[in-house]
């Protein structure tokens, strides 16, 4: 679904707040923090001053909207999603593509787009909202993924290539001499979002599964198109295409507020070089608030999910988990039944590369209330063995793993919880 069909069904559901007074794209990040804490609506900036593009946030900051995007109800997204990376479709082909109706072959970034400095030490202003494609030229199999872009000048930009996917093809590609070719697309078609956001195993398309989590109505949106700089295809339905060159001139990024609710530190990282802008004639700037934002949080616990409930098949006595957005998505909370595999459970929880806390629980304790969970902290750890640890040599994710079991015999009377009577 094209982001302005999605805007307009969220204004038909009142889930949309709408601002019409001009506003400076400074007063962008508290204002929509503002609103997720609230309302937690779609919010979209009708006037930026110093711009004519108008900027949509948190539009998927809500499971509803995300699954809304997909054209399919909250109950049947996960199996929507598993059936499209289970059979992907080839993408269609076409020249008639909507985000290259506006062609700037000699671009400043910062002219074309409100871009905001979202937290108080962030060394500038980011985009935080590119999802990135890349081509394998050995392989022809595109790469899609999210990657934040700190912006170093009108036609530069820091390139932050985390993830593992991201990191093979910069080592294959940009350090082993060749010419490194992406295209940077905001405001996606919901299916390459949620394409980019998700976990796809390797070997698949991310595109051919974007494609075939589309509706047939919206397969269109999902037609790819050639770039005009690069030879990279994007879906015409984007808003926005940046098309550039990575660098191996290395250069400062950082700091940035990152989703894991604390600064990443300054790091020397990859450019990239822009060739060209392209966008609609009407475009609409999608942005994504980081560090704890709610839609920042549902973006990082969708990409997990479907290990999270494998980890859930594979052992039967857990009977419910939680991942709670006030941990950031890196705190994962199970009540499980009487088992002797409870390092067993820790230790898987804790090889999914997001989660770096895990913590078991007896049935009754429940997991949704932060104070029930740290209750159990605090009296249901009886042996050093309770908690281990799992050391972690990414440093992207800077903190120790840890496991801590808080399971006891809740038929001992020492672990009752005492109940007050009440006649």
């Amino acid at each position: 679904m094209r982001i302005r069909e999605l805007v307009t069904a969220c204004r038909e559901r009142g889930d949309l707040c709408t601002v019409s007074e001009a506003i400076d794209r400074e007063s962008m990040p508290g204002r929509i923090q503002d609103e997720e804490k609230n309302g937690n609506r779609a919010i979209l900036f009708e006037h930026v001053n110093g711009y004519d593009v108008p900027v949509l946030a948190n539009l998927y900051g809500s499971m509803e909207r995300y699954a809304l995007g997909l054209g399919v109800d909250v109950s049947k997204m996960w199996e929507h999603i598993d059936h499209a990376v289970a059979h992907p479709e080839p993408a269609p082909e076409t020249r008639n593509a909507p985000c290259f109706e506006v062609v700037h072959d000699d671009p400043d970034i910062t002219r074309i787009l409100p871009l905001a400095q979202y937290s108080e030490r962030d060394a500038g202003p980011y985009i935080t909202s590119g999802v990135v494609s890349m081509k394998d030229p050995d392989t022809g199999r595109t790469n899609i993924s999210f990657i934040r872009h700190m912006v170093k000048g009108p036609r530069k930009l820091g390139f932050n290539p985390k993830s593992v996917h991201n990191r093979l093809y910069y080592n294959n590609i940009a350090r082993k001499g060749r010419r490194m070719e992406v295209a940077i697309t905001l405001g996606p078609p919901s299916e390459m979002l949620v394409a980019a956001a998700g976990y796809i195993p390797e070997g698949r398309d991310e595109l051919q599964v974007a494609t075939a989590l589309a509706a047939p109505e919206h397969r269109g949106e999902l037609a790819v198109a050639q770039c005009g700089a690069v030879d990279v295809q994007v879906p015409a339905g984007c808003e926005f295409v940046i098309e550039g060159v990575v660098s191996t001139e290395l250069d400062t990024e950082g700091p940035f507020g990152d989703w894991t609710g604390c600064y990443a530190r300054p790091q020397q990282k990859p450019t990239l070089d822009i060739l060209r802008v392209s966008h609609r004639k009407d475009p609409v700037y999608q942005t994504i608030l980081p560090v704890d934002s709610r839609e920042q949080i549902l973006l990082t616990i969708v990409r997990f999910y479907p290990e999270l409930e494998e980890i859930r098949r594979k052992y039967p006595e857990i009977k419910r988990y939680s991942v709670p957005e006030y941990a950031l998505g890196r705190l994962v909370v199970a009540a499980v039944g009487p088992t002797e595999r409870a390092r067993a459970i820790m230790d898987d929880y804790l090889r999914i590369q997001c989660i770096n806390r895990a913590i078991l629980v007896n049935e009754d304790v429940n997991i949704d209330d932060p104070a029930d969970v740290l209750w159990a902290v605090s009296n249901r750890i009886l042996e050093p063995e309770k908690v281990v640890d799992r050391g972690c040599d990414d440093e992207w994710w800077n903190n120790l793993k840890l496991g801590i079991d808080t399971t006891v015999d809740i038929d001992d009377i020492r672990h009752v919880r005492p109940r007050i009577i009440h006649r």
